[in-house]
This record gives C-alpha cells, sequence and structure tokens, in this order.
C-alpha cells in the first residue's frame, strides 16, 4: 500500500511552458494517501462512461484485488507531464493514462500507478491546430481531443479525419489501439511501429498526435431491416459480396432491438459510402440493393433507406442515440474469425450470439474487413493482423444483480466459439478486456517487442 504520509514533490510544481511568465499555477499531484476516498475516488472516475467498475470500496484490499491508483493528475502542460513521468520514477511507480475514457475495461485505474487525465492538456480542443509545414491537411492536437471534436474543427477546411464511429472516443486511447474508425478496412496511418495497436501498454506518453487529414467527401447511406431468422442467409450474404464491393463502402451487421419494446432482436445491414457524387455512390450501392437476399422489413419509426445523404454530424448523433446511456453497466469483447472458414461456417459461427442478446440495450456486431485485410502486411507494426470478419458483443445493463447473467452471456459465446478448432484467429485490443479472458490478440506475435521496450 502506499505510504499514508508521503508528500508531493516539488517537481510536481514546474512551471507552464505555454506562458511561463503567465503565473499560473502547475498541475497539482494528489495522492490518495492525502485526499479524502469520496473525493479521490470522483477524480479516478471522471469521465469514465462504464457503470461497471473496479471495485474501490475498501483501501484495505489486498493488492491482487485492488486497481486503487496512487495518485491523480489532471496536467495542463508539457512541464506537468514530464513533472508526473519524474514523480513516477522516483516513486518506483507505473503511469496510466486517460484520453476519453471510453476504455470498456477502464484501463486507466491502474494498481499503484499515477493516474494522468489528459482532458484539459493544452486546452483540450483548443490544442487543435492545423500543420501547414508538414504537409497539405496535416493537423495536431492533444490525446484527449474526440474524433467528434477533431471532425468539427477539420469540416471547416473540408477535411475529415477516420476516427471512432462514437464522437466521444478520445483519439488516444483510438489511435493507440490502432482504432477501428470509419471505413477503416481502406485507411492504415503511418504511426510509430509501437504506438500501431500497443494500446494502454505502449511505453511512453503521447501529447500531441500528427495526423494526415482526408478530404470531406459527401456520405451516402443504403439500410435494411430483416427478421433475426434470416441471420445465417443475410450474413452469408455480405461476406460473399464483400471482396467485390467498391472500396469506398463500409459493410456493417448488427443485432440489436430495434426499437426496443421489439420482442426478439432485428438485423440492420448498414452500408456507408464515402463518394464524391450522388451517381458515384449510386455505383457503389446499387449492386448491393438489387442482390438483397431475402425481404427486408422496416417500419416507420425505422424505415429502409437506399442511397440516401447522411454526414458525420448526422452519424455522430445516431451513434449517441442508441448506446447505453450514462450509468449503464458494460461488457465488451470481440475476435477476428479465421479466413479459412466458409461463409456458411461464419454464420453458424455467430447465429448464437446475434439471436440471443440478454438485454434491450445489447448488441452484437459484425464488420466485413475484405479485401483490405488480404493485403501483405505493412512493415513490421505492432498491429499486425486482421481478417475479413471482425466481430464483437456488448452486454449492456442497468442492475449489478444482472451482473452474472451478462457476464455469463458474453463468457458463453466465446467460450463456443474457443471450442471450434480453427474458428479464432485473434482480437482487438480496444474492444477487449483481458480481465475476463485471456484472449489472442491484433500484436500477431509481437507483443514481447512492448515488453522489451
Amino acid at each position: 500500500m502506499p505510504d499514508a504520509t508521503d508528500p508531493a514533490p516539488d517537481t510536481n510544481m514546474a512551471p507552464s511552458v505555454n506562458n511561463p511568465s503567465s503565473g499560473s499555477s502547475p498541475a497539482p499531484i494528489i495522492l490518495r494517501s492525502a485526499t479524502p476516498e469520496s473525493e479521490f475516488n470522483s477524480l479516478i472516475f471522471s469521465r469514465i462512461f462504464n457503470r461497471r467498475r473496479p471495485d474501490l470500496s475498501s483501501f484495505t484490499i489486498p493488492w491482487q484485488h485492488s486497481r486503487h491508483p496512487h495518485a491523480y493528475c489532471k496536467p495542463l502542460t508539457v512541464s506537468d507531464v514530464v513533472a508526473c513521468v519524474d514523480f513516477a520514477r522516483k516513486k518506483d511507480k507505473r503511469i496510466a493514462i486517460r484520453s476519453g475514457g471510453h476504455s470498456w475495461a477502464c484501463w486507466s485505474i491502474r494498481y499503484d500507478s499515477i493516474l494522468l487525465d489528459m482532458i484539459d492538456f493544452e486546452g483540450g480542443v483548443g490544442s487543435i491546430r492545423w500543420e501547414r509545414e508538414m504537409g497539405e491537411g496535416v493537423v495536431s492536437c492533444g490525446p484527449a481531443v474526440t474524433s467528434g471534436g477533431l471532425n468539427e474543427f477539420l469540416a471547416e477546411g473540408g477535411r475529415m479525419f477516420p476516427g471512432g464511429h462514437c464522437p466521444d472516443v478520445g483519439l488516444g486511447g483510438f489511435l493507440l489501439q490502432g482504432g477501428m474508425g470509419w471505413n477503416c478496412k481502406t485507411k492504415n496511418q503511418d504511426l510509430f511501429h509501437a504506438a500501431r495497436g500497443a494500446g494502454p501498454a505502449f511505453p511512453a506518453v503521447v501529447t500531441r498526435f500528427y495526423m494526415k487529414t482526408l478530404s470531406l467527401l459527401p456520405m451516402w447511406q443504403s439500410l435494411y431491416f430483416f427478421d433475426i431468422t434470416k441471420f445465417k442467409e443475410v450474413l452469408e450474404w455480405l461476406i460473399k459480396l464483400s471482396p467485390t464491393a467498391s472500396p469506398t463502402l463500409e459493410i456493417v451487421l448488427v443485432s440489436s432491438f430495434v426499437p426496443q419494446s421489439s420482442p426478439t432482436p432485428t438485423l440492420t445491414a448498414v452500408f456507408t459510402s464515402f463518394a464524391p457524387s450522388h451517381t458515384a455512390a449510386l455505383s457503389a450501392l446499387t449492386p448491393i440493393h438489387t442482390s438483397l437476399p431475402c425481404p427486408h422489413s422496416a417500419s416507420p419509426n425505422h424505415p429502409s433507406r437506399f442511397c440516401e445523404p447522411t454526414s458525420l454530424p448526422e452519424e455522430y448523433a445516431a451513434q449517441l442515440a442508441g448506446n447505453a446511456a450514462p450509468g449503464f453497466r458494460t461488457r465488451s469483447d470481440n475476435a477476428y474469425l479465421s479466413n479459412d472458414l466458409s461463409p456458411a461456417q461464419v454464420a453458424a459461427a455467430l447465429d448464437p450470439a446475434f439471436s440471443s442478446l440478454p438485454t434491450k440495450q445489447s448488441t452484437a456486431l459484425w464488420f466485413s474487413m475484405n479485401p483490405t485485410s488480404r493485403r501483405a502486411r505493412k512493415g513490421n507494426m505492432m498491429l499486425s493482423m486482421q481478417s475479413d470478419h471482425y466481430f464483437s458483443v456488448y452486454a449492456v445493463w442497468e442492475e449489478e444483480k444482472d451482473d452474472g447473467v451478462c457476464d455469463g452471456w458474453v463468457r458463453d459465446v466465446f467460450a463456443r466459439l474457443e471450442e471450434q478448432e480453427g474458428t479464432l484467429a485473434g482480437s482487438y485490443l480496444g474492444d477487449a478486456d483481458f480481465q475476463f479472458r485471456k484472449a489472442g490478440g491484433s500484436f500477431g506475435g509481437r507483443g514481447g517487442v512492448i515488453r522489451e521496450m
């Protein structure tokens, strides 16, 4: 346990590097041992969206069952970050970093660590700036800037960045985990080797990201609803069409209760095109529309769509509306499925998960990565593994009494898949929680590189 008498050192009072003459006070390092329990807990849980949180009800929990940080700091400047790292080195503590707080597993809350909450670093959204001297369309920002915040800034210049589908995802966690962003099967950001998928294992504090942005193209969308009993038929159709579909298309299949009053889940096939014109979008979406495998259903509140215009703000709003409200408990897990499986085998393997959601707020998702998943790996990047099929589940519930049921559903889904030899190829770190399942990661055997660093 931390020394209750351990004072904060003078090094945490470094002057601001942004304006050394301003006289503003540097960010303090707040020790758990010197702070009332409720006050400290409110700090370390700030912006954590998952109500399913580590048990910090007592300071006397044995260390192997506790994730109490040693201290908390909200750095405002690079000098503050340096001071925190110096303090951690002096006290032999680990550093944990919070960018957006969107981690399902609450990665930023680590035992005996110094928690750096980057929300206000260099002014938060105010840290975004164009880097004209580095090339056309290059932008930089701090790690806590969200995908939504960055794209709102970029839209004024006719640019966009394929960040997370959820607008409140911080770019620090998204980028360091090799994020599954908009039409990510066609995007490959050139980050440092160890940053390409290392996530919370990345052995440094990133204070600024430099990103190549894209032209902000119009977005067009087709949307089809199917009865859950048609799951195998619909998924096999999607798998077969993906290799030859337009590379401008993002192809996703979701199982959810639409509407939540529905007695059974509904399948939603979503095709989103980034195309310069309606004509180009029609060229990408018409082959889908004319090859539907079975009748699709719709309701006045959830109509099907064909090649209708949409936008990032609209999609962000829809994502937020579909997400669990604050205060819900969540657990996620995911897998890449082997390319050796036939479409029928993939559909049979995933059918139980898509058809048996444990609550009205829960979802299951299949994301087409083909054909980019078949490309040669670029160099030795850490995020080195993909397959044609990305699959994830998100159990969402309200009451603690339902933890066992929802945890059990996620556990059983992946236990069944693990029993089927040759089915799973690995996992994406961003939607995984290694506290529950020691899944094969996206490092492609390169996890030892991180440990050596």
